[in-house]
């Protein structure tokens, strides 16, 4: 069984929960296809709070991949988590 790890960010723009699609800013693009990952997200609409972000990261090293993405978006100033599940 293999960890699924999921990176969360909150974009600096607020998102409109409405939309379909949702633009990856290109800081954080470039971060994502740095690390060999994925750049399509996922959105999440919390109850309150704004709209985050969700790229579910992939390969043999996505959790190691996943924490330095995290440290290197936090960096950025974004606001982000990773979250693990099995």
């Amino acid at each position: 069984m293999s960890t699924s790890v999921v990176l969360s960010v909150t974009p600096a723009e607020p998102i409109d929960p409405e939309r379909h699609t949702v633009g990856v800013p290109d800081d954080i693009a470039a971060a994502l296809t740095a690390a060999g990952q994925p750049r399509a997200p996922g959105s999440w609409v919390p109850r309150s709070g704004p709209v985050r972000l969700l790229f579910q990261l992939s390969g043999p090293d996505r959790v190691a991949a996943g924490q330095r993405l995290l440290a290197e978006v936090r960096r950025m100033g974004y606001e982000a988590d990773l979250s693990f599940s099995p």
